[in-house]
Formats: structure tokens, sequence, C-alpha cells
């Protein structure tokens, strides 16, 4: 069957290996390869470009690779409704989230899920903006939990979370209740890459304030340990510091800030699963019931 040779096409690229798609996908190599095979002798064309670490699309395997993930994903959720309508449970969710929101949320929410929906697989991704901008493009995951940053993808609201300051308990500023965007401005800085938290160099390119940049780093762990160690000042959504309870300070801005954290979903490509559906409502029912 053409699908199945479109999986593994799917897989193939996903991965960058056929040896790592036949062991996702349970075949042996030479089944991906021989499926890959047919499909370029039934197009007329190749789809891949063999290289020593591993294989890449050519340009027309790029061109055809959507259009195989709309019939993937529709055949999914043809599966999805049949099933359901037969009275059976099944379907594989695939969430993208940001870090915060892996650690804090997911766990929770996946928790309760599977007790209600116990045959339903759940896939986690975590990644930064770009990476679920990337994911959501490629049809990768189905939905994901993050803020509000395209205005290509639909997003549904779900929560504010507060932008907090950190520091370290031997700074100038930890005696302070409020932190003032002044003695930001006085303070050195240690600034997220805008991929991770753009939220952070909206404030600055708001409020008009150039912080003394002391260091620019991606990693939200490194930012948090180097603040412990008085290398700066940072600022950093609330989940983040949830488990920060030693050798960090935490304190509020003078101004009101906050992120808003929501559904971000690809609709233009096709509608979601019953399963996603039951997986979005639940969602939206754990944030208004546990935040």
């Amino acid at each position: 069957m053409s699908l199945k040779k479109y999986s593994a096409y799917i897989k193939v690229i996903e991965t960058g290996s056929l040896t790592k798609a036949a062991e996702i996908l349970n075949y042996t190599q030479p089944n991906i390869s021989q499926m890959i095979g047919s499909l370029e002798e039934e197009y007329g064309f190749s789809l891949l470009i063999r290289q020593k670490n591993g294989v890449r699309p050519t340009k027309n395997g790029l061109a055809v690779l959507p259009a195989m993930r709309e019939l993937q994903r529709g055949y999914e959720k043809l599966f999805e409704t049949v099933h359901q309508i037969n009275g059976l449970e099944t379907g594989k969710i695939r969430i993208g989230a940001y870090t915060s929101i892996a650690t804090n949320w997911l766990p929770k929410i996946v928790e309760g899920f599977k007790h209600l929906h116990s045959s339903i697989e759940i896939q986690i991704y975590e990644g930064n903006v770009s990476e679920l901008n990337d994911w959501l493009e490629k049809d990768q995951i189905d939905f994901g939990i993050g803020t509000s940053h395209n205005n290509k993808w639909d997003f549904q609201p779900l929560a504010k979370e507060p932008i907090l300051v950190i520091m370290s308990p031997q700074h100038k500023l930890a005696k302070l209740d409020l932190i003032s965007l002044k003695a930001i401005e006085s303070s050195e800085f240690i600034l997220p890459y805008s991929d991770s938290h753009f939220e952070v160099h909206n404030i600055f390119k708001e409020e008009q304030i150039s912080p003394k940049i002391a260091y620019q780093v991606r990693g939200d762990e490194t930012i948090i340990s180097m603040v412990k160690n008085n290398l700066g000042i940072s600022l950093l959504p609330k989940l983040l510091l949830s488990r920060c309870t030693e050798d960090i300070v935490i304190k509020p801005l003078e101004i009101n800030v906050s992120r808003e954290l929501g559904i971000i979903m690809n609709v233009r490509k096709h509608a979601q699963t019953p399963s996603v559906n039951k997986m979005i409502h639940f969602i939206n029912k754990w944030v208004k019931k546990d935040n």
C-alpha cells in the first residue's frame, strides 16, 4: 500500500536516516530502501540524496512531501473516526511545547488525560519558538503550547504568565521589593536569545531601555546558573523558576509584564483528529481548573 511507503519516506526525512527510520517503524533498512525505491520508480524521479552521514530530500522529494503528509494525516483522521463510531478509542497526539511548559504542565496534563484515554499514544517535542514554528510548518506536531508569535498560526489563549527578575542573593538589587526598569538598565544583564524568549526583547523595545548586556545565552538552565553565580541579572517566565528555591532571588518588576500562553495550530494544513480535539479540550479544562 502506498500509504506505508509515504509513512516510510516521511520518517526518513524527519530522521535524516534510512536506518533510524527503519528502527522507529519496525522495518529492516532494506525494507525502507525498497519502499523508497518503489516510490522513485513510480514517480520517475529521485526522492533522496544519499550522503556519508545520512540522507536528505531532493528538490522534487521536498516538493511532494507536504502532499504525503496530508494523505497520512487524512488516513489517521479517517482511522480514528471509524474506530470512534465503532466504540473504540485509538490515536496518536504529537505536542510541541516550550521547556517550561513541558516540565511544569505536561506531566500533569498527560497523567490526567491518560487516566481517561489510556489507549491514545502521546508524543512530546520540547523546543523553542523557532523549533515550534518549524515543526508546525512541517506537520511534525499536531499543535504547540507556547506564545503567540506568528500570525500565520491559529492561537487559542490559555493563561497569562508573569515575567520576573532573577538575581543572586548577593546582588545589590536583592533587598528591593520591586525592581524598576531603571535599575535593570543600570545592572549587568544576562540576555536570552530571541528564539528562546522574544518577550524579554520586546520589553526592552517597548519600554525603550538599553540594559548592559554582559552575556547572551540560549539555555534557560545556563542563565539561571550564571545568575546564581552573580554574573548578572535576567528576566525569565515564572514557570521556569518554579523549582528555583536555592541561591536565587526572584522579584517582580514595577510594571506588570507577562506572556500569554496558548495552543498554537497550523489550521491551513488539515482538520484535527478526534484524539487531538480531545486533548485540546482537556488542556483547556485543566488550565482553567489548576491555574
